[in-house]
């Protein structure tokens, strides 16, 4: 069994809900990254945005648990204006030399992920062996489904909906 840790950024609670249900689904360990210094409110708001923009790497709380002690690493980050959040940004930087295999996922308000699962994987300098976008009111739905899929590609199965192999006389296996 994989040995998985997730890590993760939240402001508004989307991503911590992500993190933590796939941390039950994978038996994961799970660690927050905290940045120091105010991020509530529209002053919050505005300051996130001027780090994302700027491509800021924030003074952060380093999460308790070292990477390289697990086989697998699930970064979890918001997406500020269509962008890598920034405490997750200086995570990256800070933790990369350390990194095991590694899957990211991203909450967003409606787009942006590719741009930040590149900024991740560029910063990194790894690959993902799986990524997932999820927007906040597709959270709100409920994303039993997505996150079935995606923990499937983390355990190196088939995703839900992907080609299935037929059998003799042409029936599913």
């Amino acid at each position: 069994m994989t040995k998985t840790l997730i890590v993760y950024h939240s402001r508004s609670g989307y991503t911590r809900r992500v993190a933590e249900s796939l941390a039950r689904r994978l038996r994961a360990d799970v660690d927050q990254i905290e940045v120091i210094g105010d991020r509530q409110g529209m002053l919050g708001y505005a300051r996130c945005a001027l780090e994302a923009l700027g491509e800021v790497t924030p003074a952060i709380r380093l999460p308790r648990r070292a990477p390289a002690e697990y086989d697998l690493l699930v970064i979890g980050t918001p997406v500020w204006f269509w962008g890598l959040s920034s405490p997750v940004r200086s995570y990256i930087m800070e933790e990369r030399r350390n990194f095991p295999r590694v899957a990211f996922f991203c909450t967003m308000g409606g787009s942006g992920a590719e741009r930040a699962f590149a900024t991740m994987a560029a910063l990194g300098g790894k690959a993902p062996i799986a990524t997932l976008a999820l927007t906040d009111a597709q959270i709100d739905a409920g994303v039993a489904d997505e996150l079935g899929a995606f923990v499937r590609a983390l355990r190196g199965r088939r995703a839900a909906g992907g080609p299935r192999k037929r059998g003799a006389g042409g029936k599913r296996r």
